[in-house]
């Protein structure tokens, strides 16, 4: 339990540093065409990492909604996700996904990609919370 625990902080800790001062840097940020072929894959998850209030104003079909300025919760979200998947990152404007996607790939996932501009750059249709 302290070993996770401990484990959580530092992930936290790693979060905040990555939230103040990191940025994709990683080349990762595609078009939003790529990013519209890239969510039709069977492999593909998509992830909105905006707050609930944005994510239920529209979302991309199939996106599930991570809030990553609700660290802790994201961290642990994250962390029990399969690394053998591809996931697909996208928020307001493409910032917060490109720091969700530098804490992911620290974290071990290896195919993290983000929509370069964010939703204000997709031009598909979006879905409404039920």
């Amino acid at each position: 339990m302290k070993i996770k625990i401990i484990a959580s902080l530092f992930m936290l800790g790693l979060l905040i540093t990555q939230l103040v001062s990191g940025q994709d840097t990683t080349g990762s940020a595609i078009s939003r065409h790529e990013f519209k072929k890239l969510v039709k894959k069977k492999n593909s998850v998509v992830l909105d990492v905006r707050t609930p209030d944005e994510y239920n104003t529209g979302f991309i079909n199939k996106a599930a909604n991570f809030n990553v300025l609700d660290s802790l919760h994201f961290v642990n979200a994250i962390a029990s996700l399969d690394r053998n998947k591809q996931y697909l990152l996208y928020c307001k404007s493409g910032r917060r996904s490109g720091k969700a996607l530098v804490m992911m790939k620290n974290m071990g996932f290896q195919k993290v990609r983000h929509l370069r501009g964010g939703i204000t750059e997709w031009k598909g249709k979006l879905k409404m919370p039920s």
